[in-house]
């Protein structure tokens, strides 16, 4: 077994990518070093929905730093339409026919404040990412982790979790 390591910006790329890989809607590109030296390495996203662009936008860090290196994150809007939404709005739009969410449910709790929850397929994420604690190198872990990273925080009432193995995921529609 060879071992080799994988930078923390890739790493967080592939799991971008593993979040919205299957988006219809969603490119993302690879890693490059930008020319005009904003950040040290960048990539972007290509959204061909402007809502979804808007959304991403909002949600989105830009830049993420990683001890000294900074990681840009480059969005580029494919289409032109409306304004964004509630937060809870954003989400739907930003996961709208993504078959990793099962769906996104909204609840308000005992003082009153609404709390909008991304319930994501039950199903692990897996890719190659030179992890010499795996025996294949590969990165494993659940969608909603990859969320949590990937958005930074869960704030403003907004969840990322997995929705339970026992329900079947043809049960309701995301983002309902």
């Amino acid at each position: 077994m060879y071992f080799n390591l994988e930078a923390p910006w890739d790493s967080f790329r592939k799991k971008v990518n593993a979040l919205f890989g299957q988006d219809p809607d969603i490119i993302v590109g690879e890693v490059y070093e930008p020319e005009d030296g904003s950040t040290d390495f960048a990539f972007a996203l290509e959204i061909r929905d402007h809502e979804k662009y808007l959304a991403l936008d909002r949600a989105l860090p830009k830049v993420r730093k990683f001890g000294t290196v900074t990681l840009g994150i480059v969005l580029y809007d494919e289409e032109n339409a409306a304004d964004g939404n509630d937060r809870v709005d954003l989400y739907r739009t930003i996961f709208q026919g993504n078959p990793l969410v099962k769906d996104i449910r909204e609840a308000v709790d005992f003082a009153g404040a609404h709390h909008g929850f991304i319930r994501f397929q039950p199903e692990v994420i897996q890719f190659f990412d030179d992890d010499i604690s795996d025996f294949d190198g590969n990165w494993s872990g659940l969608a909603q982790n990859i969320a949590r990273e990937v958005f930074e925080t869960e704030s403003a009432g907004i969840h990322f979790c997995t929705a339970p193995l026992n329900e079947n995921a043809a049960d309701e529609p995301q983002g309902e």
